[in-house]
């Protein structure tokens, strides 16, 4: 057992003596130390004054040390963290980010860094957490970071620390490859050369949402009524167009939008009492107006939707209605309230016998892109 007791520090303007003591034992390790302190004063910590080292490095490492000066613990309150001594002042702001979903994506979520005032050459790291946020210490099961093609990865490396303006800048950027209906946390650091990381700052959320796909397809006034339309009569030689119109509506927040598809179940106007002759659609493009005969479908209008060939015609242009299926709409782009109108027409030739049951059965589907 060492024991040391009565080390006394006099101060000479105020004739104040400051007793402390420590005590130590060489075979237990037991240590109890006892900070330098009176009734009216307290020193937090101490150093010995034995210099320092500024900038020693090797290929891989860079090490700045500085002893003899106050190094006690962190000063904090709610909203700030305050480290003494020299080093510290040489931290780069701690930077903020937001993180939103501006476009109900399913996939990715937009993030943007304010810089807080750190110069241009500044570098920042994104840490994210899934389904819960970095505080209290230990609630995030695990830490990821946002690489620099915009996925998320487990490794944190200097190719993963980049400038605001690789970040997006004031447009931000996407973190891609993300998980539906999921809730995502993020926070930044920054550094500017060596020795001046700083701490992370505050964190964000937002949700990714589920993927959707909206679709309906109406004779009537709006979604849900009516699912058939007719041609009032067929006068052979003549072109007839179908009544009412059929209307569809679609959206869908898939990445790559997606189409709209016919078929039909007979690729024809058949009948019962005519089963022998058909009014039968043309495999493309068919103008009835100079056809012999022919059957098929025409977009007449579309909203947020692109119109395909060759059903994008006007006049008595139409497009085939067969049996396979084709594409007659598509958006590259994910649909807010897309939506088209078109009709059939048919024209039956003048040796198409009479008959009050020419029918067909045309489907009308879409599909989204993810």
């Amino acid at each position: 057992m060492v024991y040391l007791s009565k080390m006394g520090l006099r101060h000479k303007a105020k004739s104040l003596l400051i007793l402390f003591i420590f005590f130590a034992t060489l075979s237990g390790g037991l240590v109890i130390a006892a900070q330098p302190s009176t009734i009216n004063y307290m020193l937090n910590s101490y150093g010995f004054g034995s210099g320092g080292t500024a900038g020693s490095s090797t290929s891989t490492y860079s090490l700045e040390g500085i002893s003899g000066e106050v190094s006690g613990q962190t000063i904090t309150t709610s909203t700030y963290g305050l480290k003494p001594g020299y080093v510290e002042t040489q931290q780069a702001n701690v930077p903020k980010v937001t993180l939103t979903n501006p476009g109900s994506y399913y996939d990715k979520l937009k993030f943007i860094i304010d810089q807080q005032n750190n110069p241009t050459d500044a570098l920042y790291a994104l840490q994210v957490c899934v389904g819960s946020d970095f505080t209290p210490a230990g609630s995030c099961s695990s830490f990821l970071y946002v690489q620099a093609d915009d996925t998320l990865g487990a490794a944190l490396t200097t190719s993963n620390y980049l400038t605001y303006t690789a970040w997006g800048g004031a447009g931000g950027a996407n973190i891609i490859g993300l998980s539906p209906s999921t809730t995502y946390y993020i926070r930044a650091k920054a550094t500017q050369g060596k020795y001046t990381e700083s701490a992370y700052g505050p964190s964000s959320n937002a949700a990714t949402v589920g993927q959707s796909i909206s679709f309906c397809l109406y004779t009537g006034a709006s979604c849900g009524s009516g699912n058939s339309t007719s041609f009032s009569g067929l006068v052979a030689g003549t072109p007839a167009t179908s009544s009412p119109s059929i209307n569809l509506t679609f959206s869908t927040n898939a990445n790559s939008g997606g189409n709209v598809y016919i078929y039909s179940a007979n690729g024809a106007l058949k009948s019962t009492v005519a089963p022998s002759s058909p009014i039968t659609s043309a495999s493309g493009a068919t103008d009835l107006s100079v056809a012999a005969s022919g059957y098929g479908a025409q977009i007449t209008s579309a909203t947020s939707l692109t119109k395909l060939s060759p059903y994008d015609g006007s006049s008595n242009n139409v497009g085939g209605v067969l049996t396979t299926i084709n594409p007659i709409l598509t958006s590259a782009s994910p649909v807010v309230s897309g939506s088209a109108t078109f009709n059939l027409q048919a024209k039956a030739a003048n040796t198409t016998p009479a008959a009050p049951d020419y029918s067909d059965v045309v489907t009308v589907i879409a599909a989204a892109i993810f």
